[in-house]
């Protein structure tokens, strides 16, 4: 597993222009006043790139190879999913802290921020990770197929919601211990599904 680890972070610092883009996103977001668009969507972005490198393993030279080394389905998904999530995450934190510095936020406005950066990106892994390893060279259009049908589903019920007693305003009166505990089920629930399904995607190709 450290090997796939390894050859993941050597293949990542290669894509120079990649991390040339996002860097100096991170430094417009940090000192615009879209701050908190930029921590909510560059960890995702790099969760995206992170899980989307799933694909060229599955080539078949690449395949051969990988699978030959003494280590189990079981490692090579989890190493997947670590690899798109904790950097993204770290990413989502430091780029909070620089950003609660500079537009002088509370520590509650930043956990929130964080928290919610935290969950989008583990929602994407979690879509991007199953959907790279069952579509392969259709990946594209079958990420694009679910989020939109993802974003129709939380459209409506957001919309047929609306009111004083509605969907929004349940969500705002919460406590925010509340909302950490919500987010938190839903974005383990939602990993523990991708997991099951990454595995029995792999399995069902004999890899």
């Amino acid at each position: 597993m450290r090997g796939l680890l390894a050859r993941d972070v050597i293949a990542t610092g290669k894509n120079r222009a990649f991390l040339l883009v996002a860097l100096a996103l991170c430094v417009f977001y940090t000192v615009s006043d879209m701050y908190v668009t930029g921590v909510l969507l560059m960890p995702m972005l790099l969760a995206t790139v992170c899980g989307n490198m799933i694909r060229n393993d599955l080539s078949a030279p690449i395949r051969r190879m990988l699978f030959s080394m003494p280590f189990s389905r079981e490692q090579y998904v989890a190493e997947k999913y670590l690899v798109s999530i904790v950097p993204s995450c770290l990413l989502a934190f430091v780029l909070q802290a620089l950003s609660a510095a500079v537009h002088k936020q509370s520590v509650a406005q930043s956990a929130m921020v964080v928290a919610c950066a935290t969950l989008l990106t583990v929602l994407t892994v979690s879509i991007e990770i199953p959907v790279n390893i069952i579509f392969r060279d259709r990946a594209q259009i079958a990420r694009v197929c679910i989020l939109a049908v993802v974003f129709t589903l939380v459209v409506l019920a957001v919309s047929l919601d609306i009111g004083t007693d509605g969907l929004l305003a349940t969500i705002v009166s919460m406590p925010s211990w509340t909302l950490y505990d919500i987010g938190a089920a839903l974005g383990a629930a939602v990993l523990a599904v991708s997991v099951i399904v990454s595995r029995h995607a792999l399995r069902a190709a004999q890899l």
